[in-house]
């Protein structure tokens, strides 16, 4: 049962995520919609057109599609460093804008996924994994953001960024993500 505990997660995430968006489809108005139909809404003009694929950049969150999904990978990950879950000054100003943005969004929540380079057994890893993700939550919470609005998620090594056996892949590897919910 212990090695099936990060695939019940996944699912139960997936699970969550998925009645979400079918929730989110029912509304008779779309406020994203709304706001560009009424001038509301703010096009990000470095990246095309609409009708070309263009993201939609509203109220300092992560592009958005024209459906309003955010874009994934929106936010730049934040990379750790070799068997460590601290993180580095450098990886700091990804986090404040991060803050900054749920901040002025008390409507969106967050969910930090925890990655590892595959060196480590697997379970090492998924704990691993799982203390980069809760590093970067509680530096949110340091920085003022609600923590019942983050959750985590470790996915270890099972989703590598960047295939590869040398260091330039394995350091991209170290990483958190994030995915932004309303």
């Amino acid at each position: 049962m212990k090695h099936f505990l990060p695939l019940f997660r996944f699912l139960f995430v997936s699970l969550l995520l998925l009645i979400l968006n079918a929730c989110a489809g029912n509304n008779d108005e779309d406020p994203l919609q709304s706001d560009i139909g009424m001038g509301g809404g703010t096009l990000g003009n470095d990246t095309g057109t609409l009708p070309g694929g263009e993201f939609i950049d509203i109220d300092g969150l992560p592009p958005r599609d024209p459906m309003g999904v955010p874009v994934e990978g929106a936010y730049a990950p934040v990379y750790f460093g070799y068997d460590s879950s601290s993180v580095a000054p450098s990886e700091m100003s990804k986090v404040q804008q991060i803050a900054d943005a749920l901040s002025s969004n008390a409507r969106y929540t967050l969910i930090i996924q925890g990655h590892t380079d595959e060196r480590g057994s697997r379970e090492y890893n998924l704990a691993l994994g799982e203390r980069r993700a809760l590093a970067v939550r509680e530096l949110l919470i340091s920085f003022g953001v609600d923590g019942s609005r983050i959750q985590t998620l470790s996915f270890g090594e099972e989703q590598p960024a960047v295939a590869g056996f040398e260091e330039s892949a394995y350091s991209m590897n170290r990483r958190a993500e994030f995915q932004l919910m309303q």
